[in-house]
């Protein structure tokens, strides 16, 4: 019987003994189940036998545990095959149940890339109103969506994909927004927190605001905070962005700290920040 780390296996293996144990565990355990097991002894590199219960099975983990781990399985599919996953016990939300980051994020991406184009009428009359605080923006927003019932399914459907993710995020929070600039794509704002447990007030805090501009130009705003001073940086690639946005910024702002260009590990959003958070 095999499980792998990251990636998925079937039981397999040997003879009557294996057919009993694959009997036994189908009647105690249903897909979804979040199971445990202790890493008795290696058998070779990357198989050793691990203790699910009472049950002994022998696995194919792909981490360096020792005798003696505790490892996290995830019943992925019982038939025709049991397949378990491996997991990182730190991505099961209060309930106990299992998030996977990586795939939830996806979904994210792929149902605000169609609430995106079923909303393309709400930007637009947002953007014609030009409504300048921010919170009556998004009472204007709310109440455009509340006539749209199917692009009001979409974002709500974007927002449950925020707040999975959230679930299982320790230190970092994922937003979605997209009234803030109804002219910008893509929106995604992360929040990370370095918190100061002995002195809250000394706590650290960095967001991030990622879009583009139309026509498809990348643009993040770097915002940090720590008591009593805060800060915000215009991170862009395109030399027009710079020369459109900084001037105001360096006017009305005495918190702006500059321009830079886009990092490489910003390239792809801020959702790759979240996720290498």
């Amino acid at each position: 019987m095999k499980i792998s780390r990251y990636g998925n296996r079937g039981f397999s293996g040997g003879g009557n003994k294996s057919s009993e144990r694959t009997a036994i565990f189908r009647k105690r355990f249903s897909v979804g189940d979040i199971l445990q097991g202790k890493l008795i002894k290696w058998y070779q590199p990357k198989l050793g036998w691990v203790v699910i219960q009472d049950l002994e099975l022998l696995a194919s983990i792909q981490t360096n545990a020792a005798p003696g781990d505790i490892l996290t399985f995830h019943v992925e599919q019982l038939y025709p095959d049991i397949i378990l996953k491996e997991i990182n016990p730190a991505h099961l939300n209060s309930q106990g149940a299992y998030v996977n980051p990586t795939e939830v994020t996806r979904i994210f991406v792929s149902n605000r890339a169609a609430f995106q184009s079923q909303a393309n009428s709400i930007f637009t009359q947002l953007q014609a109103e030009k409504i300048i605080s921010a919170k009556k923006r998004k009472i204007r927003f709310l109440d455009l969506l509340e006539k749209d019932v199917k692009t009001a399914v979409l974002f709500f459907k974007t927002l449950n994909c925020a707040a999975r993710l959230n679930s299982v995020l320790r230190s970092t929070r994922l937003f979605y927004m997209p009234w803030l600039i109804p002219c910008g794509l893509n929106q995604e704002i992360v929040l990370k927190t370095k918190t100061d447990t002995e002195n809250p007030d000394n706590s650290f805090y960095e967001l991030l605001l990622s879009l583009d501009l139309p026509p498809s130009t990348p643009v993040r705003f770097k915002v940090m905070y720590k008591k009593p001073q805060c800060g915000f940086k215009l991170l862009a690639n395109d030399p027009r962005i710079k020369s459109l946005l900084e001037p105001g910024f360096k006017t009305n702002f005495p918190e702006f700290i500059g321009t830079e260009r886009i990092p490489q590990h910003n390239a792809g959003g801020a959702l790759a920040e979240l996720l290498n958070g």
